[in-house]
C-alpha cells in the first residue's frame, strides 16, 4: 500500500514544475509581547460573544494602555454609522495588561 502511495505521489508531481510550487507567504509577524496583549482582550472578546471571525484586528497604544480594536473586514472606509456589525474595543494597562475598559464602538 505504500509503494502505491509513492507511486501516485510521483505521478501527481510529475504534472508540476517547481515554478508551479509556490513558497509560504508571510501574513502576520508579531513581537511575543504583542500576542499577550491580543489573547488577553480576545478573552474578553469571547465573555461578550461578539463572534470576531472575519474581523480585522488592530493594536494600538498611547503612553499608559495598549488599545485592541476589533473591527469588521468589510467596514466600509470613512463610513460612519452602523452597518450592523458591532466594532468592540478592549483596552489594558501596560503595567500590569488588567483590563481598564472594554466597550462598543461606533
Amino acid at each position: 500500500m505504500k509503494i502505491l502511495s509513492s507511486i501516485a505521489l510521483l505521478m501527481l508531481m510529475e504534472n508540476s514544475t517547481l515554478s508551479e510550487i509556490k513558497a509560504p507567504v508571510e501574513v502576520l509577524s508579531i513581537k511575543a509581547s504583542h500576542f499577550d496583549v491580543i489573547k488577553l482582550a480576545g478573552e474578553r472578546v469571547d465573555e461578550e460573544s461578539l463572534g470576531i471571525s472575519g474581523y480585522n484586528i488592530t493594536l494600538m497604544e498611547d503612553d499608559n494602555n495598549w488599545i485592541v480594536y476589533y473591527q469588521p473586514a468589510d467596514y466600509p472606509a470613512g463610513q460612519r454609522g452602523s452597518i450592523g456589525k458591532k466594532t468592540y474595543v478592549v483596552e489594558l494597562r501596560k503595567t500590569d495588561l488588567k483590563i481598564v475598559n472594554a466597550y462598543y464602538g461606533r
